[in-house]
């Protein structure tokens, strides 16, 4: 059984870019050209076959008016082929769309992951109380956290399903955020997909359905398996060869403290603006 061969995007690349929309404005045009004339060819046999029944003869000129030249026929053909040769689906069109799917996943982890989290918020009340009692050092208010706890024990207590719910849900939203950065972050970036383009030219596939996508964490690259070759390509995204999509946790926290995703969560609004709409700032 031959090994599967791997082609990485290297640092120096010469590939031939995709090349424009034209060879669609001829086809158009020449297409149209010859269905026009096949139109009054139509035209040219049913006039002549209804007047030749009736007596009536045309002047001799009709046919050659609706005939087909070589010209025509040459220039049709040509767009045709040229046509045939295109490839509209790109590779940055199919890494953006896998980057679509696992967004979608990742909307839907985000689904699971708010309400585990917002079973959970119903902690903040106690908590909230609990620390303002320590740091008033105050024992009827500490007495107040008590009989608070004990009152709605049932309710505060947390459940180890949500709690796995909630554990799960996380790793689901940061792995599928991964995949989503790094095919859209690969189809941001032009040698990348140029390198792909011509891989998938070299392989005689075309992206539409004869391409397969695979986002690797282990080896930290994006690879594409050919179904009419032997082997696949792929791009790093860590730096090996140019292209680092990695972004520091730091600075994706304090992202995060802009989004509104964060800023209506109950552990940035509170408890009571939160579950009430009381006391919102």
């Amino acid at each position: 059984m031959n090994k599967l061969r791997v082609a990485i995007l290297g640092l120096s690349l010469s590939v031939s870019g995709v090349v424009s929309a034209d060879p669609l404005t001829d086809l158009v045009n020449t297409s149209q050209a010859v269905v026009d004339q096949l139109d009054l060819g139509y035209r040219t046999v049913a006039g002549l076959q209804y007047n030749a029944n009736l007596g009536y003869m045309s002047d001799g000129t009709m046919a050659d008016a609706a005939k087909i030249t070589e010209a025509q026929r040459v220039a049709y053909n040509d767009a045709l082929s040229a046509m045939a040769d295109m490839e509209f689906y790109t590779a940055e069109d199919f890494l953006m769309d896998q980057g679509e799917i696992a967004l979608a996943n990742m909307e839907t982890a985000i689904e699971t992951f708010t309400e585990a989290a917002t079973e959970i918020a119903v902690i903040l009340e106690v908590t909230s109380m609990a620390e303002e009692a320590a740091e008033n050092n105050s024992d009827p208010e500490m007495q107040a956290v008590a009989e608070f706890a004990e009152a709605n024990e049932a309710s505060l207590t947390l459940q180890a399903e949500t709690v796995t719910e909630y554990n799960d849900s996380l790793e689901d939203v940061e792995g599928y955020a991964q995949e989503a950065a790094a095919y859209i972050g690969i189809a941001n970036d032009a040698d990348s997909v140029a390198f792909f383009d011509n891989s998938a030219e070299q392989a005689d596939s075309s992206f539409v359905d004869e391409v397969q996508a695979s986002f690797d964490l282990n080896n930290n690259w994006v690879k594409l398996d050919f179904d009419n070759a032997n082997w696949a390509a792929a791009v790093y995204f860590d730096g090996t060869n140019g292209l680092d999509l990695f972004k520091s946790s730091t600075a994706i926290l304090t992202d995060g403290e802009d989004q509104t995703f964060y800023t209506t969560s109950p552990s940035y609004v509170g408890y009571e603006c939160f579950f009430y709409g009381t006391g919102c700032d």
